[in-house]
């Protein structure tokens, strides 16, 4: 069905999107959080993804991709998953602190990953991939409209007709309820490492702020202090899949959980959405 078709026939409300500049960060996300990022919990999410999510997804479309790209591939959990799974497997994110971990994390593996440095909202690489990737929080960190329309088009200029673009988005509700049921929470706690995050929603702009506290062991039993400020961006459903549509993508399947395949409710916090470039 149509992705338009589908919002008329799912009684959703059309919202107008606002192109119009957002506030930027001056703190700079991953700077120096990246090494900390995938030494805690947070790549549990990864793993889930790799022995669970995509396995069944692939299943469930019965499709077998040979090659993969990997947007915001963040520390490389799931893209070298996938390439010892015999994937050409090519990962891409804007920081250079993150390709590091994910090139040693391949190495380790001794598995071949390419790699790439490069905004996912501008790219251009030379190949075509049949599956497309992108996970966890990334697509929230764009906080304007267009580039998230950028990813789309971007996306869909780089897949094989016939190929799927497999994502996940943090929800509205996702930012502004379940978030901001832990305003305030310890992170990690090791001996030469603690870790806070301090959240909150900013209704009118509708972005989450992540402010990630970091307190390293130094010499002489002194504690250095970092600071990151992580933004995150809910969109209205509608208005993803009207991106999506402008892009030329169909809709496949939208799922508010991807293993148990239930529909998106408004109480989903996560969205799940396959959308598939036209043979």
């Amino acid at each position: 069905m149509p992705l338009q078709a589908l919002v008329a026939a799912l009684g959703w409300r059309h919202s107008v999107l606002k192109f119009s500049p957002m506030r930027k960060s001056r703190l700079q996300p991953y700077r120096h959080f990246a090494k900390h990022y995938h030494a805690g919990n947070y790549i549990q999410f990864s793993h889930w993804i790799s022995q669970e999510v995509f396995p069944h997804l692939l299943t469930m479309l019965n499709f077998s991709p040979h090659s993969l790209l990997d947007l915001a591939c963040g520390s490389g959990v799931f893209a070298v998953s996938a390439a010892q799974q015999g994937l050409a497997v090519t990962g891409l994110d804007a920081s250079a602190d993150m390709l590091a971990i994910s090139q040693a994390l391949a190495r380790e593996a001794n598995v071949q990953v390419s790699w790439v440095q490069a905004d996912m909202s501008s790219f251009s690489l030379p190949a075509r991939f049949d599956c497309i990737t992108c996970f966890f929080d990334s697509l929230n960190y764009l906080l304007k409209v267009e580039d998230l329309s950028h990813t789309f088009q971007a996306a869909y200029a780089h897949l094989n007709p016939g190929g799927y673009f497999i994502f996940d988005m943090n929800t509205i509700y996702g930012l502004a309820v379940v978030w901001q049921r832990f305003p305030f929470n310890l992170a990690q706690d090791q001996p030469n490492y603690m870790e806070f995050t301090e959240v909150s929603y900013d209704y009118e702009l509708e972005i989450a702020n992540m402010r990630v506290i970091m307190f390293e062991r130094g010499e002489k039993r002194t504690w250095v202090k970092h600071e990151e400020l992580h933004q995150e961006r809910g969109y209205h459903i509608e208005d993803v899949l009207l991106l999506l549509s402008r892009a030329g993508f169909e809709l496949k399947h939208l799922f508010g959980h991807p293993i148990q395949e239930t529909p998106l409710m408004e109480n989903s916090g996560r969205m799940w959405v396959i959308v598939q470039k036209p043979a």
